[in-house]
């Protein structure tokens, strides 16, 4: 499938930019400045140990920026083709990244956000990493928040998709007993395949 022109691309592109500045921008070290890594550094010591994952997801996203196609779609509804890309929602405030990973690489390009991948075997695999974010507004300023998960699809096939933990804070939430679920769950707004996952989970627990 194709996707209509994106005439805003450009726009889209310097948007997406500044977010992702304004995100990991003040001095976490000396407490000045105010971007979402700053305020996690701020917080407690579970989310501080999740900077890492969540810098790399903004290092990952503004340098792929510039060398993918960013298109214009309403996430919640698009059937996303898992090619690389960049795919903005601008009117909901998502966005999520489809990045190429080539055969035993995704350990170097992402080595926090691969983190959550226990398989040895999967990790040196070829196949599309998906990252998703949020706008939010918060006292009249937008901030690109990353989700606290993200995808792997193995060989870009929706029927080999395998959820990493990237924020392992999220865990302490009781809501998340189960953040596979939830994850699975919430990859619908971001237009993610993972049906195929949530068939084979059921499966599982049926046995």
């Amino acid at each position: 499938m194709t996707y209509p022109e994106n005439k805003d691309a450009a726009r889209h592109r310097t948007e997406i930019a500044d977010l992702v500045q304004a995100a990991i921008s003040g001095d976490v070290i000396e407490d000045s400045g105010g971007g979402f890594v700053a305020v996690m550094a701020k917080s407690n010591p579970n989310v501080q140990q999740d900077i890492p994952a969540a810098f790399e997801m903004y290092t990952l996203l503004s340098h792929y920026l510039d060398k993918l196609p960013v298109h214009a779609v309403s996430l919640s509804s698009a059937d996303v083709l898992l090619a690389p890309a960049i795919f903005y929602d601008e009117p909901a405030g998502k966005l999520t990244a489809l990045l190429p990973v080539q055969a035993g690489e995704l350990d170097l390009i992402a080595y926090w956000v691969a983190g959550g991948i226990r398989s040895d075997t999967v990790r040196g695999m070829a196949g599309v990493l998906a990252l998703p974010f949020s706008v939010e507004t918060h006292d009249d300023v937008r901030h690109l928040i990353p989700e606290w998960f993200a995808a792997f699809y193995v060989g870009g096939s929706e029927d080999h998709m395998v959820p990493s933990l990237t924020m392992r804070s999220i865990t302490l939430d009781e809501r998340f007993g189960d953040w596979v679920a939830v994850a699975l769950e919430r990859m619908q707004v971001f237009g993610l395949p993972s049906a195929a996952a949530s068939s084979a989970i059921q499966q599982k627990t049926s046995h």
